[in-house]
């Protein structure tokens, strides 16, 4: 079972310690080498704990037809959101009464093989956000292919893409540091991890991989599986994902990701699912 103690300090602490002990050995040994454990097992160590708890999975696309009066009707207090790279509505999330207290896990995708993640300095970023939604909610930080370095602005291999500007945050405050060095908070996810074995990549297109969207979606598809297993329950954890268009009216269709196939694949979703497209 998680060891609450190992938590690091923080002003949820008291709700958290307040939650039922589970009787769950989330460092499973039998079914580990199923992809469903190792998917679980993938993610931070809070965010485990929090599928055992939520009923919900909302992942929020960044698509600009979303708005904060829509979020506010359909997210309820039992959800965990999971939101990508310089994510939308930053505001909403760290202010709004409901949306501020829920479990969070936030994806940031390696961009190329270089120094950089999406999301973050010295690209644009929701740092402030980010250091502010840990203080109300547990939170969970997961990185493509390799830790965050901290990488220099000289480090970014293309600038002019995303130059940066008087107001950009080039510093990752003490506390958030403190979430990036934690086991129980931040882990790195391979894009070439089990749960995506059978996705065909463009050979001649470096770095081509799973959009960051449909990599989240298999990896949480998989994960609920096994906490429904750990939870000896009969119903699956609800997802719902919001913003996933299956046409070309938003940006960022990376000719890298395969975008037949995820929409082949989305176009029928398993129970328990729903894909909510133009929000």
């Amino acid at each position: 079972m998680l060891n609450k103690s190992l938590l690091i300090d923080s002003p949820y602490d008291d709700a958290y310690h307040s939650l039922p002990d589970l009787n769950f050995d989330i460092n499973v040994d039998t079914d580990s080498d199923t992809e469903s454990a190792i998917a679980f097992l993938s993610l931070p160590y809070v965010i485990q704990q929090q599928l055992l708890q939520s009923k919900r999975l909302v992942l929020i696309a960044n698509n600009p037809s979303i708005d904060t009066s829509s979020l506010e009707v359909l997210l309820q207090p039992t959800d965990m959101l999971v939101l990508f790279n310089d994510f939308i509505h930053a505001d909403f999330f760290v202010s709004h009464p409901l949306a501020r207290v829920l479990p969070k896990l936030l994806f940031f995708r390696q961009m190329g093989d270089s120094k950089l993640h999406f999301g973050l300095p010295p690209r644009s970023n929701k740092v402030t956000a980010i250091n502010e939604m840990a203080k109300h909610a547990p939170l969970g930080l997961l990185f493509s292919n390799v830790h965050y370095q901290f990488p220099l602005p000289n480090e970014d291999p293309s600038p002019h893409d995303d130059p940066v500007t008087a107001k950009r945050i080039l510093i990752i405050p003490e506390a958030l540091k403190h979430l990036l060095n934690s086991d129980e908070h931040c882990r790195v996810l391979a894009e070439q991890h089990p749960v995506v074995a059978d996705y065909p990549h463009f050979s001649d297109i470096h770095s081509s991989a799973p959009s960051s969207g449909f990599l989240l979606y298999r990896l949480l598809l998989a994960a609920r599986m096994h906490a429904q297993q750990l939870q000896n329950s009969t119903i699956p954890l609800q997802i719902v994902m919001i913003g996933f268009n299956d046409e070309d009216k938003t940006e960022h269709f990376w000719q890298g990701h395969n975008w037949k196939f995820e929409r082949q694949e989305m176009a029928k979703s398993p129970y328990g699912v729903d894909i909510i497209r133009q929000y």
